[in-house]
């Protein structure tokens, strides 16, 4: 694996300026279809992002946000919902200035001037060479028979190779950048890590949850799932027990605090138990002032939304687009007795993983009323196709190709895909299943 000289000594120079009060972000694009556009910038909060601001890209291509920005952390720009490049915004820089070759934006990304973008996108490129290693192997060895083990074994020496040279990339740029605030999420990323299966607490040491900084980056949210992850909960009140000391220890900031619980709401209306999601709503949100100074009424919001889907509420009659014509979904489940809505990504593993075992229960329970409604989000309609046709798809499949900007998924309030909801002939939400195996065993009990 090879990397830039220059873009590498570029990524590994230490901010030795005095700290500047704000940082001003201009760029240019060159191609003809982004004149007269509007480019929007987005804060990252974890791993979601919302709007700060935007500008229309000027007839020669020319952008420029006249207010500069003081909040360091991870941004977005983006020309619409899918095309979206990542960058970093640290008040002690002066000036961010990116230029690009054309659209899609991250296609071809030159940083003028800014050194934490340079580092950015010179760990960009080394991830996705080493992803492009990482492919190339698994592809050649799934050709080879397990006899072949020479061959096996060369093909383990060039990926090892390769993720060796990215670590060596990493420590390289910690060592000699490590005052830049990319290189201080590394190290987080690194310490949460380090931390997995070593008890919630070791997370805790890890991430500081009301670190301001550290909520502007995506592993604020790794950390949470770590935390939860490393309880090995036997019962629902470990989980009731955890969520209160994330909410104590994201305290410290008031951002920080709120988007805990936004996540906590998030997380256990998703996942369950049910019983650590009714802790957090009875504690934290259920109740509070509007002006709260913690910001819950945005947590309210999103909790008023996931109760509109919840088991026992009447699902929402969505628009279903096959092609041209459109389907209203009230229209499908009412003709059987149970309907399982599926939504799905055609290019997701693991809502592949789940398509057997739902296609067993689908030929099984056909004959007593039940049927599938998959709803893709997906943007590309050749992916669409070629999942039906290569998984033997049996069940009717329906796409907005628009991904996550669904007006499904966002009236069923998905957050993951794979995700299952369960309706009888009335649109009543029976169910919330985990995975296709749960769905198999509810069916049974409701069916015979």
């Amino acid at each position: 694996m090879k990397f830039s000289a220059t873009l590498l000594s570029a990524a590994l120079i230490v901010l030795t300026a005095s700290p500047a009060l704000a940082q001003r972000l201009k760029g240019h694009i060159a191609h003809p279809s982004a004149a007269g556009r509007t480019i929007v910038l987005l804060q990252a909060e974890g791993e979601s992002f919302r709007r700060v601001d935007s500008v229309r890209v000027s007839e020669d291509g020319a952008f420029g946000f006249p207010s500069p920005f003081s909040v360091t952390g991870f941004y977005q720009l983006a020309l619409n919902d899918t095309d979206r490049v990542n960058l970093v915004l640290d008040a002690r820089e002066p000036l961010v200035d990116l230029r690009f070759a054309g659209l899609p934006l991250a296609g071809d990304v030159q940083v003028q001037a800014s050194e934490e973008n340079k580092r950015l996108w010179e760990f960009h490129y080394v991830t996705q060479e080493t992803r492009a290693v990482q492919a190339a192997v698994a592809q050649q060895k799934r050709s080879m028979l397990p006899t072949d083990s020479m061959l096996l074994a060369d093909l383990d020496r060039i990926e090892r190779r390769a993720m060796d040279t990215q670590l060596q990339y990493v420590a390289q740029l910690m060592e000699h950048a490590g005052s830049s605030y990319f290189a201080r999420m590394l190290r987080v990323d690194q310490r949460v890590q380090q931390a997995r299966g070593r008890g919630p607490m070791a997370v805790a040491e890890a991430c500081d949850f009301s670190d301001p900084e550290i909520l502007r980056s995506t592993v604020y949210d790794k950390a949470i799932m770590a935390f939860l992850q490393n309880l090995n909960a036997v019962n629902d009140v470990q989980f009731a027990n955890a969520a209160d000391t994330l909410v104590r220890l994201a305290s410290g900031n008031p951002a920080c605090r709120a988007h805990m619980l936004d996540q906590l709401v998030d997380l256990f209306a998703t996942y369950g138990p049910e019983s650590a999601f009714q802790h957090v709503v009875d504690r934290y949100v259920a109740g509070l002032a509007a002006d709260t100074a913690w910001g819950e009424p945005r947590v309210r919001h999103k909790l008023q939304a996931l109760m509109r889907v919840s088991v026992g509420r009447i699902a929402p009659d969505v628009e279903l687009h096959d092609g041209d014509a459109v389907q209203h979904l009230a229209r499908l489940v009412e003709a059987e007795r149970y309907t399982a809505v599926f939504f799905y990504s055609s290019t997701c593993d693991h809502c592949h993983a789940q398509m057997p075992t739902l296609k067993d229960d689908f030929l099984r329970h056909r004959a007593e009323g039940f049927n599938v409604v998959a709803i893709a989000l997906d943007v590309d309609s050749m992916d669409f196709l070629r999942s039906i046709r290569e998984n033997r798809i049996p069940w009717k499949c329906y796409s907005e190709f628009n991904g996550w900007g669904s007006k499904a998924a966002q009236a069923f309030q998905v957050k993951v895909t794979p995700t299952l909801f369960l309706l009888d002939s009335s649109m009543r939400i029976v169910a919330k299943p985990l995975d296709a195996e749960e769905l198999g065993h509810i069916l049974r009990d409701l069916l015979y």
